[in-house]
Order: structure tokens, then C-alpha cells, then sequence
């Protein structure tokens, strides 16, 4: 976070440029930063009659620094009450609408029925909602006809929506109107279209990760408190006996996590993790090459022998979690793709990746019910915590953690 020193420095360098005469800065303090303008200089008297007039420099606008960036920002000559309101309605947090989903069914009397849901922040996808709503209302899956959603849907972790529907309505004909794509651009553009379709009251506004810098660091947690945390909040822990993960060669760090803390069981749309029984094809934390060979894997063998180096611990339900066991980035938490071998980063550490999953499931039930401005406020206070706890958790726009927190900005998660 920017404290007011860097922010009336950054405010001097705005209004004292060089060869001008110097200005006293003043400042003024609220929740998302510091208001900061040039102290009024003295009137000025007329050279010709001696009357008194306006300094030169009435009227010039004020500036805001950004608490979380250090940014300033540039507005008009207005009273600074009403400054600070228009800034934090340009910076107020909001998740967007989204997704809308209407699947139809034959009934048992041949007539036409429909289901309808809507996202909720909070809750799953509205495609994962499907089925179990389908079967509260006892209709079969092979009754479906046709699955209808605003967002194309997602084939990203948090669920994979898109393969899920493919997977239970193999007959069902599915159509969207908008795309929600495979890059973060086409995902925004879908999103945007959507967004301008519905006009929702107040607007998304997406509020960026901070950077790391601007964070403060959590504070370490041993792997047996962490250990003490997971079943209160994830559930069912599994915990190995130390000699497993050592005889798969994983760093000693990892090993210890996987022996104290453990690994849960199951996290909704996250993670499942490997068991002993029955274990996963090749082996309990086998190699990827072992335990993709062992699976069917047709990747071609230069790559497989590059997955070598990673050791799996469990599933996203489409990828295969698994954590790197040599080189630079020994010990980092990786989702790689079966049937195309590429990953994903997720976090620096197995610990760091605990840690996550702890802090998102806890901000994800406290979001249900909220409104999507309540809601962007805890989107935005997440996404703060899990830079706190590993700063290379959105390194790219590709991370794992990247795309599951932008599904939470549109609305979907």
C-alpha cells in the first residue's frame, strides 16, 4: 500500500515542475487515497490600476493518488468532497452479470419444459447447477433438448462448465449468444457484450490485482497450523506418511506440507486429490510421463520426457495438478493438461496453494447473497490476500488463479 510520503512526493513531482515557481502541496486523506492540489497563491493587484485580482493559477484542477497503485489521476476544479465521491464511484468495485442459462426437456407427457438459472456470486456456474437442478425436478438428462446461455460456456478452471454440459446433454442442442473465449481479451469482449445487452445498474467495473510491491507480505504459517485449519474449511484431509512423497523425489519443503498439513479432499470445482486407494494411474505422486503413459497419454515422447519433472498430486477436473520437482522453480504448483501437455502456473509453493484454496473458499461463502457491489468489494479484498500470500500468484493473465479470479469479476463463480 502507498503511504502519504509517496503520495505528496508524487504530488510535489506533479506540481512543481522544474523552472516553475515552487507551491506548497496540500493534501487531504480518504479511504482510497490522498486528494492533493497546489495551495492557492496570494491575489495579484493590476500593474496599470493596483486593483487586486485572481491569481493566475485559479481554477487549476486537484489530483488524486491512488492509495493501492500510487497512480494519479488528473480532475477538475470542483470542491474536494465531490471529488473524493466521483473517485470512488470511478473506482468502486463491481462483478458483472454473470451468466444466464435455459435449458428445455420433454416431460412425461411429451409437453415442453424449462428450467431457467442465473449466476449468483457465490454459488457455481449455472452449467454445473443444471444437472442437480434437473434432478430435483426428476427430469432425466437424456429428456434435455437444448441448453441455451448468454456467456458461451467456460472451459476454464472453476469447474469447467463447457465440458460438463457436454459430458451430461451428449443429444442436447447447445447455443449461446455471446463468446467467453480462450484469451482474457475474448473473454472481455463477450463479457462487454453482454454487459451493453443488459445494462445492469451499477456497471461492472473490474478493479486490477494490485502488484506485489504494494502488498504486504502474510505472515509465514507452519505446516501444522495449516494443517489445522484445512478440515474447518475445506473438509476431509488426507495426510501422507513422510517416506511416500520422499521416495518420489519431491522437494523437502513439499514433502513436509504433504506430511503435516496434508491435502483435501475434495474442494467444489477446484481440486481433488489423489488417494491411496485407489491410487491414480502410474502411482501416488507418480512422475507425469509415468502417470500419463500409464493413463493412454498419445503426447508426443520429447514431451512427456519434459513432464518428467513433475509429480502429481490431484486434478482441477480437467487438469492434472502436480508439482514441479526440479530446477528454478522447484516446489511450484502447476496445472498441465493431459491431452496437450501445456500448464498453468498456480502458486510458488504447495503450502502458498493450500493457503489459496483456504482463502477463496472462505471469501466465496461469505459472497453468497451479496449484491454485485458488496461483491466486488470482496473480489477486490481477495484478490489483495492471495498476493499477500504468494506474489507470483498472477504473474500472467494465463495463471490458474488469474482466470478463476476473473470469473469471479464477470460474475460466473
Amino acid at each position: 500500500m502507498i503511504t502519504e510520503e509517496h503520495a505528496l512526493r508524487t504530488a510535489d513531482a506533479w506540481l512543481n515542475t522544474a523552472g516553475a515557481i515552487r507551491r506548497e502541496v496540500r493534501h487531504r486523506e480518504f479511504d482510497l487515497g490522498w486528494v492533493v492540489w497546489a495551495a492557492p497563491a496570494a491575489p495579484e493587484r493590476d500593474p496599470v490600476t493596483g486593483e487586486r485580482r485572481p491569481p493566475a493559477d485559479l481554477g487549476e484542477g486537484c489530483g488524486v493518488v491512488d492509495r493501492a497503485t500510487g497512480k494519479l489521476s488528473v480532475w477538475s476544479s470542483v470542491p474536494v468532497d465531490e471529488v473524493i465521491e466521483a473517485y470512488r464511484e470511478r473506482l468502486r468495485p463491481v462483478v458483472g452479470p454473470g451468466n444466464r442459462l435455459v435449458a428445455t426437456y420433454l416431460d412425461g407427457a411429451g409437453q415442453e419444459g424449462r428450467v431457467e438459472l442465473v449466476s449468483a456470486p457465490g454459488l457455481a456456474p449455472v452449467e454445473l447447477r443444471l444437472p442437480a437442478e434437473l434432478s430435483r425436478l426428476g427430469v432425466p438428462a437424456a429428456a434435455v433438448r437444448s441448453v441455451h446461455t448468454a456467456l458461451r460456456p467456460a472451459t476454464l478452471p472453476g469447474g469447467y462448465p463447457a465440458a460438463v454440459l457436454e459430458r451430461e446433454f451428449p443429444d442436447a442442442v447447445h447455443s449461446c449468444d455471446h463468446p467467453y473465449g480462450i484469451s482474457a481479451a475474448e473473454r472481455a469482449e463477450g463479457v462487454a457484450a453482454l454487459t451493453a445487452s443488459l445494462r445492469p445498474q451499477p456497471r461492472p467495473n473490474r478493479r486490477p490485482a494490485p502488484e506485489p510491491d504494494a502488498v504486504v507480505p502474510a505472515e509465514p504459517v507452519r505446516d501444522v497450523a495449516l494443517g489445522r485449519r484445512l478440515p474447518g474449511v475445506l473438509g476431509e484431509v488426507l495426510r501422507f506418511d513422510a517416506d511416500d512423497p520422499l521416495r518420489a523425489g519431491l522437494p523437502s519443503d513439499t514433502c513436509a506440507t504433504l506430511t503435516w498439513a496434508g491435502l483435501p479432499m475434495e474442494v467444489p470445482l477446484l481440486f481433488t486429490a489423489d488417494r491411496t486407494d485407489p491410487p491414480p494411474a502410474g502411482g501416488l505422486f507418480a512422475d507425469l510421463r509415468t502417470a500419463l503413459t500409464a493413463a493412454g497419454s498419445t503426447l508426443d515422447p520429447q514431451v512427456l520426457d519434459v513432464l518428467a519433472g513433475w509429480n502429481r498430486i490431484g486434478s482441477d477436473g480437467l487438469c492434472v495438478i502436480a508439482v514441479q520437482r526440479e530446477g528454478q522453480e522447484a516446489g511450484s504448483v502447476w496445472a498441465v493438461h493431459p491431452r496437450t501437455g501445456s500448464g498453468r502456473f498456480v502458486n510458488s509453493s504447495l503450502s502458498g496453494y493450500l493457503r489459496s484454496q483456504l482463502l477463496v473458499a472462505e471469501a466465496r461463502a461469505a459472497m453468497v447473497g451479496l449484491d454485485p457491489i458488496a461483491a466486488g468489494t470482496a473480489v477486490a479484498g481477495l484478490q489483495e490476500s492471495l498476493v499477500a500470500v504468494d506474489p507470483a500468484v498472477f504473474r500472467a493473465e494465463s495463471a490458474w488463479w488469474s482466470v478463476l479470479v476473473e470469473q469471479l469479476w464477470h460474475g460466473l463463480l
